[in-house]
């Protein structure tokens, strides 16, 4: 399951968004709540980013202007930033700067989903992210939500990783949009591609905005205009992360907190190459 040759192939390319990404500094226009602005903006920063957080409905367009990457994050929604990510994407759109958006709460609210579902359709977003019930929901499949939480029958793992992908890879291509669905097993499609990150500890899932902050991560990496290889790496580094601060931190989640950010501030292109965990 773990393939060597694409391992090393997506290590290559994964050694060159980083260096991209570090000699280029993108400037991330990242439209986000105010439960996990503080930790998206930092591990912006933490890999090399650069991160605005300009929300309010009438600069939006302005500032977006100058950003490699538009990311909109639907957490805690509230009128005055859905009208901000509406006209922030379809600015982005016109101005072909690549966009991701996480979809958080789609499973759990109607408002929030048929918002997703619009933009989506008008703005044409190169990487669509949720967690498993998310994206589940908008791909229209069966979902088992727990608030803004996925439940526990849309986990997905080793085991039924194949199967998960392939309920999804439809919906990827009709979109012409990459599909980074995380949890235990973070599963990434573009609807041909298939690619899961088995890295990753279960203390991420107890710390508030470890979702918020991968979709962040991946506009760092979106800015190369590489989605699915965006979309992987980030997924590869959030786990791996989170490895690193588990080993550190023990069952202590405020220093599990601090030791995520350090984490990423440190991680090296030797340490993904020899530990990420990838299924094909």
């Amino acid at each position: 399951m773990y393939m060597t040759d694409e391992k090393n192939k997506l290590f290559q390319q994964f050694a060159a968004l980083r260096q991209e990404a570090a000699a280029n500094k993108p400037l991330v226009h990242c439209i986000t709540h105010g439960i996990t602005m503080n930790d998206s903006a930092n591990v912006i920063l933490a890999v090399g980013g650069v991160p605005n957080m300009a929300s309010h409905p009438k600069e939006v367009v302005e500032v977006g202007k100058t950003a490699a990457s538009l990311v909109v994050n639907l957490g805690n929604i509230s009128s005055e930033r859905m009208e901000a990510i509406r006209l922030a994407g379809q600015a982005a759109h016109a101005d072909g700067i690549p966009m991701l958006i996480d979809l958080v709460g789609v499973a759990c609210s109607t408002l929030r989903r048929d918002f997703a579902v619009q933009f989506i359709r008008e703005c044409h977003p190169q990487i669509i992210k949720g967690n498993s019930s998310e994206i589940r929901a908008i791909c229209g499949l069966p979902s088992h939500a727990v608030g803004v939480d996925a439940g526990a029958a849309d986990t997905v793992t080793v085991e039924n990783f194949r199967q998960a992908a392939q309920d999804i890879q439809a919906y990827a291509l009709a979109q012409h949009a990459v599909l980074l669905m995380s949890g235990p097993v973070d599963v990434v499609t573009d609807g041909m591609q298939v690619c899961g990150v088995a890295n990753g500890t279960a203390q991420l899932a107890r710390l508030t905005g470890t979702g918020c902050m991968l979709g962040a991560l991946s506009g760092v990496y979106l800015a190369s205009r590489k989605p699915w290889e965006a979309a992987v790496l980030a997924a590869v580094m959030m786990g791996l992360a989170g490895e690193e601060a588990g080993r550190i931190a023990g069952s202590r989640m405020g220093t599990f907190h601090v030791a995520l950010l350090d984490a990423f501030s440190e991680m090296t292109d030797t340490q993904i190459q020899q530990q990420m965990k990838l299924l094909f």
